[in-house]
Formats: structure tokens, sequence, C-alpha cells
């Protein structure tokens, strides 16, 4: 449940840090509305390790440390050059000689590390590497990334220095010779040609056997609940599941909602006869400011879904204070719906470019801040739409969106992905495309084994489009920009498009909405319901696929991320005073 931050120097040389400069750097990490455990402060030779908010579920032996869960434990899985456990974590191994980060097989926990001449630095925090580096070298081939895609871009960080591990990969580090090497296994597809029942059979076993394995204290963990597949599933596969708590968030109104995630999961936890609470997002008391803050704070900026977090991370901390100690989270790798050609495959990954944008394309801002997507997400020869697609899930998808995700959680609870085993991935790589395809094999094992209750329709939160048109929110976005030189991204061309067309947007706001007023009556006027609903599909499959256009008040909250991320990260590196 923390931020881990791992010093060693080469072998026989002493560190130039203590461990009340850890604790210093290990605080100015902490949410201010967090009164956390004590951090953990482990000591070797040569070595320093800091961890933040350590939770009682958190696996520790000698100078090695595990984030996350490890499925199975091993009696050797703390020493470098073991084999490789499963589980959904960030591993560091050390034994004094050598150390070793191990990522899981997609990378659901992001570790983070640069090497200097006399020193190596891996973290789950890049603000923590900053401050230990005592210096920011800003990495301007973030700013396309964060402004297009709402991330830092595949395999990139705020600092130009500093280096992520990709998935299934572990590097070594030799103390004595200071070398460093990594090994990373393929993602390829193999599929076998297997009757569906066969496919199917084999990965009920395997879920069967992964759960099996999992032996979690009901005291500690909690199962968040929503009207989807995937925590339906570990519900469904997890053992002694009535002793586990539940929990639902998201607006009042969705629990009158029946095609709600509020409402599905509420009925779910009745059913199993589950302890199940709703906790309500509506609308916070603490200033936008404060928000935003907490929400840097917690993922260092890595992504800008800040939708379930308007209400200042009084969730998290209610579940921190509640004595829930990690999560069970149902991130998968079981099959996603393919586009119908290689830009719709890109896109629905999230892997978007500001040239995919028809308003920004029109603008100066592509010349002036560009980015393009590195070789090794690009379709390969003989791939498959489906296969490119689910590998590009696994490569991007999953190490950049869905691990900055989860990094926000983990100033309060840790985390634990069960349904990315690397035995459920290893099997769903050799499954066919059209058995694999949006999640077909698994859902109809979750079908089989559930009961009658429809999955949900609709999420039960605020869309973020909603919530940065608020007044208060884009009052105090344009008025940072404005104080802290956003005209300093891509040549000023940023910050002049957002004036523009939030001047616009003034005038014409009034009129907009009588027209789209209008249109509503004329249509349910003169369309039948049926009618309706397939335009509302077709034109919801379409915006799933293709950007159009970049609303202009979600991109001037990623240039608020990026100008604010800088003064933070700067600060960062002046914590520990020894400039």
């Amino acid at each position: 449940m923390s931020k881990l931050v791992y010093l060693c120097s080469r072998l026989g040389e002493e560190l130039p840090y203590t461990v009340r400069d850890m604790e210093r750097v290990l605080a100015r990490l902490t949410p201010d509305n967090l009164m956390p455990r004590p951090p953990r402060v482990i000591t070797g030779e040569g070595a320093l390790i800091g961890i933040l908010n350590p939770a009682d579920t958190l696996s520790v032996a000698g100078e090695s440390v595990c984030l996350g869960s490890l499925f199975g434990i091993g009696e050797d899985w703390w020493r470098p050059g073991a084999a490789v456990p499963d589980g959904s974590y960030a591993l560091f191994r050390g034994d004094g000689e050598s150390l070793e980060l191990v990522s899981d097989i997609v990378a659901s926990r992001t570790i983070w590390y640069v090497q200097t001449q006399n020193l190596f630095i891996a973290a789950t925090s890049q603000r923590a590497i900053v401050s230990f580096l005592q210096s920011f070298e800003p990495n301007e081939a973030v700013y396309p990334w964060m402004l297009s895609s709402g991330t830092l871009g595949p395999v990139l960080s705020w600092d130009r220095r500093i280096r992520c591990l990709g998935p299934d990969a572990r590097l070594r580090l030799n103390r004595r010779s200071w070398e460093a090497d990594i090994d990373q296994a393929g993602t390829e597809v193999v599929p076998e040609d297997l009757p569906r029942t066969e496919h199917e059979r084999r990965l009920r076993e395997t879920l069967e056997g992964i759960f099996a394995y999992i032996d979690l204290d009901p005291r500690h963990w909690v199962l968040p609940l929503s009207g989807g597949c995937d925590s339906r599933a570990i519900l469904l596969f997890l053992k002694a599941r009535s002793k586990f708590r539940s929990v639902t968030w998201g607006l009042k109104s969705a629990l009158l909602d029946r095609k709600s995630d509020a409402w599905v999961a509420r009925e779910l936890a009745r059913h199993f006869g589950l302890a199940h609470e709703y906790y309500e997002l509506d609308q916070s008391d603490t200033p936008v400011d404060q928000i935003f803050e907490r929400f840097l704070v917690a993922g260092e900026g890595r992504v800008d879904h800040i939708s379930g977090y308007m209400d200042g991370f009084t969730l998290w901390r209610w579940l921190f204070e509640s004595g829930c100690q990690a999560i069970l989270r149902g991130d998968q790798a079981f099959g996603r719906t393919s586009g119908d050609d290689d830009e719709a495959v890109r896109l629905a990954t999230g892997l978007v470019l500001l040239s995919d944008y028809d308003n920004i394309r029109q603008t100066d801002i592509s010349a002036a801040c560009t980015e393009s997507v590195a070789p090794f997400l690009a379709r390969q020869s003989g791939e498959s739409l489906q296969q490119w697609n689910d590998r590009l899930f696994q490569t991007f998808r999953h190490p950049t969106i869905l691990a900055a995700l989860n990094d926000l959680k983990c100033s309060y609870v840790e985390i634990a992905n069960p349904l990315l085993s690397r035995h459920a991935v290893h099997w769903m790589r050799r499954v066919p495309d059209h058995i694999r395809a949006n999640k077909g094999l698994f859902r109809d094992i979750v079908l089989c084994a559930s009961p009658p209750i429809s999955f949900a329709e609709r999420a039960a939160t605020k869309h973020a489009g909603d919530i940065l048109r608020q007044e208060s929110v884009i009052g105090h976005i344009i008025e940072y920009l404005s104080a802290h030189d956003g005209t300093a991204l891509c040549n000023g061309t940023i910050q002049a498009y957002i004036d523009a067309q939030l001047a616009h947007d003034v005038r014409t706001a009034s009129n907009a909405a009588t027209k789209s007023n209008h249109l509503k009556d004329f249509a349910k006027g003169m369309l039948s319901v049926g009618v309706i609903k397939m335009l509302k599909r077709l034109v919801g499959r379409r915006r799933k696929s293709v950007p159009r256009n970049l609303d202009v008040y979600r991109l001037a909250f990623r240039a608020y991320i990026i100008c604010r991320m800088r003064v933070l990260l700067d600060q960062d590196a002046r914590v520990l005073g020894r400039h």
C-alpha cells in the first residue's frame, strides 16, 4: 500500500543519504488528507529502502520487498536470480551483492529507475527519484503525449533521465561491476487450434487454480464491485467470498438507475450475502485547487482521469481509516473488441496523437508539438488486427494507463489484480482471435457461473467533460496557466488555442444550448424510439474509435497537469536542500 524507494551504491561505497533523508522524501509524497502508518525504512550495506504507509499485507525479506500480491508465494521469491513468481506486483530483490527489479506480466505496477556513476535509484515514484537526484531535467517529449492522450506516453517519464521497466521484465544490477542488464519476455499471440469447449475448460481450470493459491485475509481486503464482467468474475472465483466487504462508488442518482454500476453491484452483493457499502461522489466541499493537488500528489500526473477523484480522495481515506489495507481490482487481458482498421485499433487502445484530432490538425499545434508511435508498438507483419489490438492493450494500455490508475490509489491501499496472473495471460495468448475477441470466452465462463443479474450498461460516476466545464474548475485551471507560464508549452500555441476556444465558447454557449434543445424536441417528435436508440449506438461507436475533436476543457486540464508537475518536480529536487 505504498510508494517504495530503493537506493544502493557500488559495492563497498557508502550512500550519501541517511534514514532521515528518506523520511523527508516519503513525507513529501504523502497526501495531505492521510495520516499514514509510520514509514518503514530498511538499511543494508550501501542500501537504503523506504516504504510509505506500509500495509500488513506487504512481503518483506531482508533487502527484498514486494508491493502488490504474489499468487502462491515460493520460499525464494526474495532471492535475486530466482524464478519470476506469479502475481501482480512491483518486486525489488536485493542480497547485498546485487539488486534485481522484476515487473509482472503487464507491468501493472510501474518500477522507475535511474543509474548514475555511483548511485542506483529504483522506485514506484518518479518524484522520489528526482528528490534523491537533487535535480530535475524536464522531458519535453512527454508534453504532446499528455496533451493528446492524457498520459505520459509509452515508456516516458517526466524527467528525461528516468526509465521504466517494461512488462514481464527483470533488470539485474551487479553492484560490484556496476553493470545492469535487462531481460524482457515477448508478448506474441500463438493460437492453438482446439475446440472452443476445450479452450473454455482450460481457461476455467486456470482461473480456479489461480484463486486456489490466493490466500487473502478478509479483514484487510475489500472488493470494489462494479456492474461489469471483471469484478463479478473475481467475486465468483474468490474463496470464502461471503466474508469479504464490497464497495461501489458513484453519483447518488445512479442508485435509482437499474442499468448502472451502482444498482447492479448492489444486487450482486445482496445475492451473495456480502457486506456492501455505496460511497456517494456527488459533490465535495474541498476546494478545486486542493482536489487537483491531491490528484497529482497521489498519481504524479501520469493520467488525466479525474472524474472518480473529485471528492478529494475522501473515499480512499475512508477506506484506509475503516481498516481496508488492500483492494482486489479486475484489470484483465482476456481480449478486447478490435477496430475495423489500424487507426481504429490504435485509437481504441488510447494510443492517440495530436494529429488524430481534426480541430488540432487545423492549427499550428501539430507542427510545434509532435509525437510518434514507437516501432515496438506498430503492427507487425502477419499480425491480425485482433492480435495487434490485444498486444497494444498489454504493452501500452496496461503499463501506461491502467498502471497509472493503480498508482492513484496506492498511497491509501495496496492493490492486487488476480485476473492478471501470468498463467491466465499466457493461456489467453494461445486462444484464437474469434474466441478471444471482446472477452468472448471469458464472458461465457462468467455468465455460466453467474446469477441471472444483467451486466451494467452505464457507469455510476460523472463524465470528466461535465466536471471540467464547471466554472470553479475551469476558472482555477486558466488562472494557474496564466500565473505559471502556460505559454511555454509548444511555443505558446496551446495557450493561444485554449484562450481563443474558451472565449468562443462563452459567446456561443447560450445559442448552442437553445439549438440543442430544439433538436432534441424535433427528434422526440419525428423519430421512433428504436431509430433514436440505433443512432445513439452508432454515434457511441464512432466516438469510441475516432476522437474527431479534442475538447478544449480537457486540453486545458492536460496543460494544467504539465505546468503543475513541472513546478512540483522542481520543488522535489530541492527537498533535501543540498544544492
